[in-house]
């Protein structure tokens, strides 16, 4: 079995056409057609289905097609990942932040970063699910990925950024502004302004709920942190936010919760990842930005 075989039926399959896949391929069709006889003798089962007018696939031919895919997939994130070794003067990071990072953590960082390592090139992708940035890592697509969660023990590819208190946020005449402390069960019948149902903080927020006997009512579930701050602040319900995130807004009132709600930021990447130089250039750098009185003043637990 030959990558190039996997190539040919996979865009066979795609293109349901010998004709349209040869000149996609800039090969033969005789070139396709042989490809494709090749793999069902070499696994014993026909692939396609010749007895209509239409090019499909038989059963096997789909369940095929499934590991072909995979394969190729594979091969390329392989290659790709094998050029990290090869590059001497200029490296890139494939990274993944919450848009909630970019906006109030990592300004400082990149500029210290690119200080240090202007050779190493960031590249940045956005996603609110930690899950599906955990997924995207572990399959090769990312190099990196910030993630968040309430675990004290982290596996062995990830490590901590930071702990940080997640803080209610309340207008100034609300009936919880001058409380020094709250508990999630006092927050039964209050209007709540969410982030998207996708991310850590809402799966985070209504499982406290839940485990408190209520069910939040969700006045609206925002994009944007400063849209639910700014909502806040007019009257229009509570938001649970973190620390670094309301740091600097003094228009409406933040009070931590009793017990603590802390959340856990880390930095995630590929189990047995073998690192290139850059990849530990990059990890080196946040273990000593990470202790740095600036970024402890950022991200300070009250």
């Amino acid at each position: 079995m030959e990558l190039r075989q996997l190539e040919y039926f996979t865009t066979l399959s795609r293109l349901k056409n010998f004709t349209r896949t040869a000149e996609i391929l800039g090969v033969s069709q005789p070139s396709v057609t042989k490809a494709v006889k090749a793999l069902e003798t070499e696994l014993g089962v026909k692939l396609i289905d010749r007895q209509h007018r239409n090019l499909t696939l038989t059963t096997e031919g789909h369940a095929f097609e499934v590991h072909a895919e995979r394969i190729l997939h594979d091969v390329e994130a392989t290659k790709q990942d094998m050029q990290r070794f090869c590059r001497t003067s200029s490296a890139k990071i494939k990274v993944c932040i919450p848009p909630m990072f970019e906006a109030y953590l990592f300004p400082d960082f990149f500029t210290r970063f690119k200080m240090e390592y202007p050779q190493i090139d960031l590249v940045l992708h956005a996603y609110n699910d930690s899950e599906e940035v955990r997924r995207l890592v572990d399959s090769g697509e990312l190099d990196f990925g910030i993630v968040m969660g309430e675990d004290i023990r982290l596996p062995e590819n990830e490590m901590s950024i930071a702990r940080c208190n997640m803080n209610l946020c309340v207008d100034m005449g609300h009936r919880f502004a001058d409380a020094s402390r709250v508990s999630f069960s006092e927050l039964r019948g209050e209007k709540f302004i969410m982030q998207q149902p996708k991310t850590f903080q809402y799966r985070s927020i209504d499982r406290h709920c839940s485990d408190n006997d209520f069910t939040p009512d969700i006045v609206l579930c925002a994009a944007q942190t400063k849209t639910m701050k700014q909502l806040v602040a007019n009257k229009m319900g509570v938001a649970i936010l973190p620390e670094f995130v309301t740091r600097m807004d003094f228009t409406f009132r933040k009070i931590p919760f009793d017990p603590p709600y802390v959340i856990q930021i880390s930095l995630c990447w590929r189990p047995q990842k073998v690192f290139s130089q850059a990849d530990g250039n990059f990890i080196r750098f946040i273990k000593k930005y990470i202790d740095t009185p600036e970024f402890h003043e950022k991200i300070r637990r009250e």
